[in-house]
């Protein structure tokens, strides 16, 4: 029994040192493979380093996937400047909104000194809280020209070159209107170098040559082409107001007059991150500081207390109908963005329509300017046909006699609220020089919902009345 355990234990031992010997093999190789990971992750493509599939290298932009992803940040870009952004730490306030504070269309509910002097039209050139704007819209349209110019090297025919155009144009026309004379353009690519000051005549001839680059990139694509001649449209109907220009008036109601009523060029929102919102909500439903306007200034027009169709309104219930910012602005919510993923509507057939009008009403056609005004109306099933108001003084008494024919019905918007306001009762610089009458309010009162709220997609907008270069706000409406 010994000698039979002895031959096992024998066995036993050599397996055993056969195995520890295997063992320290394995271990030493092991321990290798493992100093030489360790060496590898200290180098830049190790098995340590992860991919972020959400962050594009600037390397990346110059490939073909690079191009598409800065014409989506050009949307992006326009849309932040425009319409404004939400989220925590990066809440930017856009110029439709601005616009509408500036000239009355709304009323600021809130306490905050800057912002609350866009209400008051008493901005000072200090104030922080406006500078982003600014500067948004001079990115948005860069990064446009930079993202035409990126497609354009990959595909010539790609009829998104010519919509990036256009959003530059569209920014220029923006800056034109919204911004006194002076303002420079400059670039960041490939070096940066300082624009000079261009006035307000020069801007909206560089609004014109970009579109004539959008009209050469459209490539038979129906939404981009529609996009340059409404906006083609505008620009030449501002030129033609600025210099009293009756074939500048015909040339804006001719690129125009091929767009259908119903084309719609709108920029979108989400609510996938804070940049993406419609900010416009957040301060209707949430922070009460945007609220539409009733007869500001006595004789303003009646946003707040309309009842048509077209603009949908909402009081709400609780404080007693009052802004919960500062427990004393009424607040009137406007309903077309009440949700964060609201969109925005920047050109219109119906704009279209009304350059269409206000052409015919410059060249003394009353017949068209009518026909006009009625066939926007008929997009809208419940509304009834316009009436002519008799006489061509009644229909020019709208605006002030400064003015005659030129600011009656824009596209986006017109100069009403702003013509047609007695400054005299709060205080403020008018433009209407004290030249209200019975006549001026009976107009009012009749087209104030069409000539405010003609575009079906009742958004914000802005425009200005332009005097010899001199850029003036004049109003803001709902469209």
């Amino acid at each position: 029994m010994r000698s039979d355990h002895a031959t096992l234990s024998r066995e036993d031992d050599a397996l055993m040192r056969h195995t520890s010997t295997f063992t320290r093999r394995t271990l030493g190789a092991a321990l290798a493979v493992v100093a030489a990971l360790i060496v590898a992750s200290c180098k830049a493509d190790s098995l340590l380093t992860s991919d972020n599939p959400d962050v594009i290298d600037p390397g990346s932009l110059s490939t073909a996937q690079g191009a598409v992803a800065l014409y989506n940040g050009a949307i992006g870009d326009f849309a932040l400047a425009a319409d404004g952004s939400g989220g925590t730490g990066t809440s930017f306030l856009g110029l439709v909104e601005a616009g509408a504070w500036f000239t009355d269309e709304a009323r600021f509910g809130g306490t905050p000194p800057e912002v609350k002097q866009m209400d008051l039209r008493a901005v000072r050139e200090e104030a922080a809280a406006w500078q982003p704007t600014y500067l948004n819209l001079h990115r948005a349209r860069e990064g446009a020209e930079r993202a035409a110019k990126a497609l354009a090297s990959f595909n010539t025919k790609d009829p998104r070159v010519g919509e990036m155009y256009a959003i530059s144009a569209l920014v220029h026309i923006l800056l034109a209107e919204d911004y006194c004379s002076g303002v420079p353009f400059s670039t960041t690519e490939p070096a940066l170098v300082y624009g000079d000051p261009q006035t307000t005549t020069q801007t909206f001839q560089r609004a014109i040559a970009r579109l004539d680059l959008a009209k050469q990139n459209a490539n038979g694509d129906a939404t981009v082409t529609n996009l340059e001649a409404v906006l083609r449209g505008r620009a030449l109907l501002n030129l033609a107001k600025n210099q009293s220009d009756l074939a500048g008036f015909t040339a804006a109601a001719a690129a125009v007059a091929s767009v259908p009523d119903n084309f719609v060029y709108r920029t979108y929102h989400s609510t996938a991150t804070g940049r993406e919102n419609n900010f416009m909500y957040q301060d209707i439903f949430n922070a009460d500081r945007l609220s539409v306007s009733d007869r500001e200034g006595v004789n303003g027009l009646p946003f707040g207390s309309s009842t048509d169709p077209r603009l949908p309104l909402e009081i709400p219930t609780g404080n007693n109908g009052l802004s919960r910012f500062d427990n004393v602005t009424p607040m009137v919510r406007f309903l077309k963005y009440n949700t964060l993923s609201a969109p925005v509507v920047h050109a219109s057939g119906i704009e279209a329509r009304m350059i269409e009008a206000e052409a015919a009403l410059a060249a003394g056609d009353n017949t068209t300017w009518l026909a006009k005004l009625n066939a926007a109306r008929a997009t809208i099933s419940s509304l009834t046909p316009l009436s002519d108001p008799g006489t061509a003084t009644a229909s020019l008494s709208v605006i002030p006699r400064s003015e005659a024919t030129r600011d009656l019905h824009l596209a986006h918007q017109v100069q009403i609220p702003r013509c047609a306001r007695d400054d005299s009762v709060s205080g403020r610089p008018s433009l209407f020089a004290g030249e209200d009458s019975a006549g001026v309010r009976t107009i009012v009162d009749q087209l104030a919902a069409d000539i405010h709220t003609l575009d079906p997609s009742l958004h914000l907008q802005r425009r200005t009345i332009e005097h010899d270069d001199v850029g003036v706000l004049a109003d803001l409406e709902a469209a």
